[in-house]
């Protein structure tokens, strides 16, 4: 068969743009579609047969033909043609095993994209499933990424399967791996998180945060929260955000660090309780010490905000609204 055919199956399932690069004639488009009735769509002064006439184009042409124009496509110097070709794949998995095969050969071989791959693979969830694990010792760290991502979507697999690659030798899959796991929310998987805490990459750092806490609550507040001093200020707003996600419940754990010599940490420590809502409840309480702990350790703008608050809250007294106003 020869690049005309080709194109004529991946045109069919992007969209048509393939078509006008190979410039077909559209007489002779017009003929494949009489023989492949129903539905079309017009792109301009291209006709292109609707997606559920693959299937008739490849019985046209067999399927072991379809097979071999289908890897030449992957193997194309032309990224358009590559990328048609893994549409197609994509399409044709739905009814042939092969073509799923084609898939993960062609994210283990990189022959386009990883990501774009991954997406297709995606797609056909919950099929690939099996097929993905033995990618994840492949050589490339990329692949390995987008596997372990893939595995979210396969549980059962993750938890079997992904937990090592947690210390992988590359960071990006090893961030990777900790947010797979997140919904295993095992005890390993929480081990391996506060290991990570210590991680030198800061996303490492940041997704060990979030999965300590989602696994553990509160129980994991103590070894995040000093996060709130981290040197990256993904990590610091990662470890805020993981706390505040724990709720109310993590403010006796956070307001030990109101008092602490490192203003990073305090100030840290002041915003989670100012979004877990502590701030909100003392204001206007009996519990004014406190309330000044916190606004003392989040600096003017909290204090500022605080005050607003105050003004827009029913039930308080005068005198702290005043006592705000003069601090700040």
């Amino acid at each position: 068969m020869d690049a005309a055919t080709l194109a004529v199956i991946c045109a069919i399932a992007c969209g048509g743009w393939l078509l006008l690069a190979a410039a077909i004639p559209l007489g002779r488009w017009r003929a494949r579609r009489r023989a492949f009735e129903p539905a079309s769509e017009t792109i301009g002064d291209w006709v292109v047969p609707a997606d559920a006439r693959l299937t008739g184009v490849v019985a046209e042409i067999g399927e072991t033909d379809t097979r071999v124009l289908l890897r030449q496509g992957l193997r194309s110097d032309e990224r358009e043609v590559r990328v048609a070709a893994i549409t197609t794949l994509s399409r044709l998995a739905r009814d042939h095993e092969w073509a799923l095969d084609g898939l993960v050969e062609a994210l283990a071989s990189e022959l386009e994209t990883p990501e774009r791959v991954a997406t297709e693979l995606d797609r056909l969830a919950p099929r690939p499933g099996r097929r993905l694990v033995p990618l994840l010792g492949h050589p490339s760290d990329v692949v390995r990424f987008y596997v372990v991502r893939l595995l979210a979507g396969y549980p059962d697999l993750a938890r079997r399967h992904v937990a090592p690659h947690a210390a992988d030798s590359s960071p990006h899959v090893r961030a990777a791996a900790l947010e797979t796991l997140r919904a295993a929310g095992s005890t390993e998987t929480l081990r391996r998180a506060l290991d990570l805490l210590s991680d030198p990459q800061p996303y490492v750092r940041a997704q060990a945060s979030r999965t300590a806490t989602a696994i553990a609550g509160v129980g994991a507040a103590g070894f995040v929260a000093p996060m709130l001093a981290d040197g990256s200020w993904w990590v610091r707003e990662a470890a805020r955000e993981a706390l505040v996600a724990v709720g109310a419940a993590v403010a006796p754990v956070v307001s030990a660090y109101l008092d602490h010599d490192d203003p990073e940490l305090r100030n840290g420590a002041a915003l989670v309780l100012q979004d877990v809502g502590a701030v909100d409840a003392l204001v206007g309480s009996e519990e004014s010490d406190q309330l000044e702990r916190i606004l003392a350790a989040g600096g003017n703008r909290l204090r500022r905000a605080a005050t607003e608050r105050a003004h827009r809250k029913i039930n308080l007294g005068r005198p702290l609204v005043t006592r705000l106003e003069r601090a700040s």
